[in-house]
């Protein structure tokens, strides 16, 4: 299996991941697996747009149009929501740091 294989698989993963979590309505401000899973998506695509179509340009497409489908994917990078996956990690950490602290270890 090729590398790229094993992007494409974890990608397809990672949207399955995403469907489910927005099915049974779990969005960003609620779960700290929807933030790791959207942060995820959202990296890989819009690294995927990026030098996909930067470096290699399919064939039929303009320079311009890759360009432009370039620039979309810095626009999804963009988009990631740091602030709140980094609050809810804080808070795991502190959360894990009294269970220590209360069960003596």
């Amino acid at each position: 299996m090729k590398l790229y294989h094993l992007y494409f698989l974890a990608l397809k993963f990672i949207v399955m991941s995403r469907v489910v979590l927005v099915s049974w309505d779990i969005s960003l401000g609620k779960s700290q697996i929807f933030m790791i899973i959207d942060s995820l998506f959202k990296v890989s695509l819009g690294l995927f747009l990026m030098f996909y179509f930067w470096l290699f340009r399919p064939k039929g497409i303009d320079v311009e149009d890759s360009v432009i489908i370039s620039l979309a994917g810095l626009v999804i990078l963009t988009e990631i929501e740091f602030k709140p996956l980094l609050r809810a990690f804080e808070v795991q950490d502190q959360v894990l740091k009294a269970v220590k602290t209360n069960s003596g270890f």
